[in-house]
């Protein structure tokens, strides 16, 4: 699999918090099958069909969310696997005094960071020991009367003489976690951050972060996030490549300006949608196919998952998207999802775009079905992948021109995407 190298940069709005961060900062990001227990006998194939999986997985709980019937998007490859309730890239972080070192899914379409904690009553299977708060001498229990406690959508008072913040997060899909809101000492790399609010959780449903994780730091835009509280305007990341043992990055702070001067980024404007406030969001207007462009009709949603080097002056895309339409009718809004690895498109888009992807590429139709797909070719006897030329297309976006060019075909049994 070719190893695709993702650069991303958020710009994002200034949100009070409770901690200031240094003036940058480095996290390393891992895949989460090169962490696996078997992740040297994945094989190309598996790696791929585990990773579109996991995405139909993320897009019918985003459906769910949304009350929308999965039915209506199908899927088109990209490039570079990126999990239901938490994400496929992992990183590490440390919490409490003395710090509990622990590994967690990092999520751009959700708020909350927690970890499971002593006693778990409802836990899933976790690789690390699990966090104890009572060795930790700067933990703190949240009060259910606290502003913090109110960020959150569904929260109530403990039993008894017990006030405080006990909460209810809801993934897409109706996964949940459960637990005690806190406040503690976060760990990133060399530096520490006081009075970090965090969920401490006891019990989970519906869903989990991989066995590797611990728990989820959510990167969306609302308040409780993690670049919301550290007071980020700006964070980038490099994906590495599916299963490499050469990790990525996370870049938090000021280095992250870094990435707006690279030549060949696309700036492309962010949207907010009120109903789902912590989503990225950017606008969808169609697809170019050489030199043909499809334009979205104005009663079409689309789903996308993406590849992209973007930045902007507003909270920018990350490779990975799932969209759906926000704001008027004529606009369609991409949810930028880490933890997608394809890209869905509104059935009749899809379609639209299989019949146009078959003139140019004028291979026959294979099958998919190992690994989920419906729309492969089958290359002639005696021809490699790498000499199939096909015409490029490319999402077309308002304010930022066209962008993530992906190629027709590659592979054996060549994907669209």
């Amino acid at each position: 699999m070719n190893a695709a190298v993702l650069l991303l940069l958020l710009a994002l709005a200034a949100l009070p918090a409770s901690c200031a961060p240094p003036r940058s900062f480095r996290l390393e990001l891992a895949s989460v099958d090169a962490s696996a227990a078997d992740a040297a006998n994945l094989t190309e194939h598996e790696l791929l069909r585990r990773a579109i999986q996991r995405s139909r997985y993320r897009l019918a709980g985003i459906g769910m969310a949304r009350g929308e019937a999965a039915s209506a998007r199908k899927a088109v490859v990209a490039e570079t696997p990126i999990m239901p309730a938490g994400g496929e890239y992992l990183v590490k972080l440390g919490i409490g005094t003395p710090p509990y070192k622990f590994t967690a899914a990092i999520d751009t379409a959700s708020d909350l960071i927690w970890t499971q904690c002593q006693p778990c009553t409802g836990c899933y299977h976790q690789v690390d020991p699990m966090f104890n708060p009572r060795v930790s001498s700067t933990y703190a229990a949240l009060p259910c009367s606290s502003d913090t406690c109110d960020e959150l959508d569904v929260h109530r008072c403990g039993h008894d003489d017990d006030e405080s913040c006990q909460y209810t997060y809801t993934y897409s899909g109706n996964a949940t976690t459960e637990g005690t809101l806190a406040v503690d000492k976060l760990v990133i790399g060399e530096d520490a951050f006081r009075g970090v609010a965090f969920g401490c959780s006891t019990s989970s449903t519906g869903g989990a972060p991989p066995p590797q994780a611990s728990g989820v730091v959510g990167l969306g835009r609302g308040p409780l996030s993690l670049v919301s509280q550290l007071s980020v305007r700006r964070f980038a990341y490099c994906l590495p490549p599916p299963a490499s043992r050469i990790p990525g990055k996370l870049v938090l702070g000021a280095d992250a300006d870094a990435a707006r001067n690279a030549t060949n980024r696309i700036a492309v404007p962010m949207r907010r949608d009120p109903r789902y406030p912590s989503y990225y969001y950017l606008n969808l207007d169609g697809l170019l196919i050489g030199d043909r462009t499809m334009s979205l009709p104005p009663t079409t949603t689309t789903t996308a998952t993406a590849t992209a080097t973007a930045t902007a002056p507003a909270p920018t895309p990350s490779p990975n998207a799932t969209a759906v339409a926000v704001g008027d009718a004529n606009r369609y809004g991409m949810i930028i999802d880490i933890a997608s690895t394809i890209t869905f498109l509104e059935a009749s888009l899809y379609d639209e775009l299989v019949n146009d992807l078959e003139v140019e590429i004028r291979l026959p139709r294979g099958t998919g079905s190992s690994l989920g797909l419906d729309l492969c070719f089958i290359l002639p006897d005696g021809v490699r992948s790498t000499g199939c030329t096909c015409r490029r297309w490319r999402w077309r976006s308002t304010g930022g021109g066209s962008g993530w060019t992906r190629r027709g075909c590659s592979r054996r049994t060549g994907r669209a995407g």
